[in-house]
C-alpha cells in the first residue's frame, strides 16, 4: 500500500513537472514577443524625437550633430532663427520688388530650439525631449550617432545613422519582468516561467535590431517604417 501511495505521489509530481514545462514552453515565446514589442515602441519614440532634433539642427547649422550630447545641449540651450515677413505683396509684383519698395519687411527672431522642434513634428512633445538620449532599460547607455557624406562633383549631402542592437532592446529583461518590488508570489512565478528569457537563442533569431537613417542614402526613415 505504501509503495503504491509513493508511486502515485511520484506520478503526480512528474505530471506537475511536465505540465510546468509545457506551460513554460507556451508562455515564454509570447512573453518575449510582448516584451520586445513594448521595448521597441519606447525606442521608436526616442528615435523619432532624435530625428526631429536632427532635422532642426541641420536646418540651423547645415550639418547633422555627430554625438547625442550635442543634440541634448541644442535642445536645452540652443536657439534658432525665424524669419518673419510683415506687409502685403501686391499682385503682379515679386517678393524681391515688394521688399525693395518697402511694402514688406523681414525680421529675424530667435526662439528656443525646443519650441521649434516640438512645432516641427506632431509626434514630439516637451516631455519626449527629456532623456531622449538614453536607450531605455540599458542602465544609462546612450544612442550613438554615425555620420557620413554622400558626395559627387556637384553636391555633398550629410547623412547619419543610429543602430540599436537586439541586446540593447532586450537588456535587463529579467529585471523588468520581475522587479525587486514585485509581489513575492509573482516573483516566484516569473522566475519559474521567464528566467533567462533574454538569452534564448531561438527567440533572438526571430527578432531584429532597430535603426534610424542611413549612410548609403539621404533618407532618415527608421527600421519600423
Amino acid at each position: 500500500m505504501k509503495v503504491k501511495t509513493l508511486f502515485n505521489i511520484l506520478l503526480v509530481i512528474v505530471a506537475l513537472f511536465l505540465a510546468l514545462l509545457a506551460t513554460r514552453s507556451i508562455l515564454r515565446p509570447e512573453k518575449y514577443k510582448i516584451s520586445y514589442n513594448q521595448r521597441a515602441e519606447e525606442i521608436k519614440a526616442r528615435l523619432i524625437t532624435i530625428r526631429a532634433v536632427q532635422a532642426v539642427y541641420r536646418n540651423e547649422f547645415k550639418k547633422y550633430a555627430g554625438d547625442i550630447d550635442t543634440l541634448v545641449d541644442f535642445v536645452n540651450n540652443g536657439v534658432v532663427q525665424i524669419i518673419k515677413t510683415t506687409g502685403e505683396i501686391p499682385e503682379n509684383m515679386s517678393e524681391e520688388d515688394a521688399f525693395k519698395a518697402g511694402l514688406i519687411k523681414k525680421t529675424i527672431e530667435n526662439i528656443p530650439a525646443k519650441d521649434k522642434i516640438v512645432e516641427s513634428d506632431p509626434n514630439v512633445t516637451f516631455e519626449s525631449l527629456k532623456n531622449f538620449e538614453f536607450i531605455p532599460h540599458c542602465d544609462g547607455k546612450k544612442f550613438e550617432i554615425q555620420l557620413g557624406k554622400l558626395s559627387s562633383k556637384t553636391y555633398e549631402i550629410p547623412v547619419y545613422r543610429i543602430d540599436v542592437a537586439l541586446e540593447d532592446i532586450i537588456a535587463n529583461l529579467d529585471k523588468t519582468i520581475s522587479p525587486k518590488d514585485a509581489n513575492p508570489f509573482i516573483k516566484i512565478i516569473n522566475t519559474l516561467f521567464y528566467s533567462g528569457l533574454a538569452n534564448e537563442t531561438q527567440f533572438k533569431l526571430q527578432y531584429k535590431p532597430m535603426w534610424l537613417g542611413s549612410l548609403n542614402d539621404s533618407g532618415t526613415t527608421g527600421s519600423w517604417e
